[in-house]
């Protein structure tokens, strides 16, 4: 059958081989940047991204996700595990000083701390999310990318710099970027759990288009990080006597 041109467009565009080569592109060419600190675990995030190469290519031969003897009743809590594991370890690449490690403060241990309350939701809204609407991992990728919006467009503004300076040209794999290192812990457990194990019994979920899950993405992590912004890092900050962020 003979694709019409827009559906060879929409193919294009939501091709996950796309976002993945161009966020790789945006990570190797961000190696050379000395202008901000680095984690002495800055490798932390190319590991994951390694991994989701392995695991793409381990489903595509082996079908890996459907062989592996994960029973449906851990399931979900496997994958909300995997999730906030995989999250730690791409804190590991991030600090704010250069000193410490973590992107939330210049210290370690707060940093983690405080990382708690925006990993553990993001585990559990997807987990529901995905349980709904009977998602796919090309899904959740894209549901990733949408979240990561939150932060490149408002709370760090680092996409929205680049949109409107004179190498706007370069926001393509800029988003790419943050829709890969938010797949990295979001839908990169989904290579490892069949998908179909999270899904709800006796329920034919409607099918949703990508932009769907990317603006549902996105208004998750809105109020995720509202939360986080007005109730969870004041409370901790406060019962832990955490120390000021520099």
């Amino acid at each position: 059958m003979k694709l019409r041109p827009l559906e060879l467009i929409k193919r294009g565009i939501w091709n996950i081989w796309l976002w993945i080569v161009l966020g790789i592109i945006f990570a190797a060419l961000n190696l050379g940047n000395s202008s901000e600190p680095k984690s002495r675990y800055w490798f932390a995030e190319l590991a994951l991204y390694s991994l989701m190469l392995t695991g793409l290519w381990a489903n595509a031969k082996f079908d890996l996700r459907k062989k592996l003897p994960i029973p449906k009743k851990i399931a979900p809590a496997v994958y909300i595990f995997l999730v906030w594991l995989f999250g730690m370890i791409f804190e590991l690449s991030l600090t704010v000083t250069g000193e410490g490690i973590g992107g939330l403060h210049a210290e370690t241990l707060p940093s983690f701390i405080l990382a708690q309350g925006d990993y553990i939701p993001i585990a559990l809204a997807s987990y529901f999310v995905i349980r709904r609407t009977q998602a796919s991992f090309q899904e959740v990728f894209f549901f990733s990318g949408g979240k990561s919006l939150t932060e490149a467009l408002l709370f760090t503004g680092v996409l929205t710099s680049v949109l409107f300076s004179p190498m706007f040209w370069l926001s393509p794999i800029v988003l790419a970027y943050y829709t890969l290192a938010y797949s990295s812990f979001i839908a990169l457990p989904l290579l490892f759990v069949d998908e179909e194990l999270l899904w709800k019994e006796s329920f034919q979920a409607r099918r949703h288009s990508i932009p769907f899950f990317w603006m549902l993405g996105f208004v998750l992590a809105f109020f995720i990080r509202i939360f986080w912004g007005l109730v969870y890092g004041p409370f901790v900050t406060q019962l832990l006597h955490l120390p000021p962020n520099p």
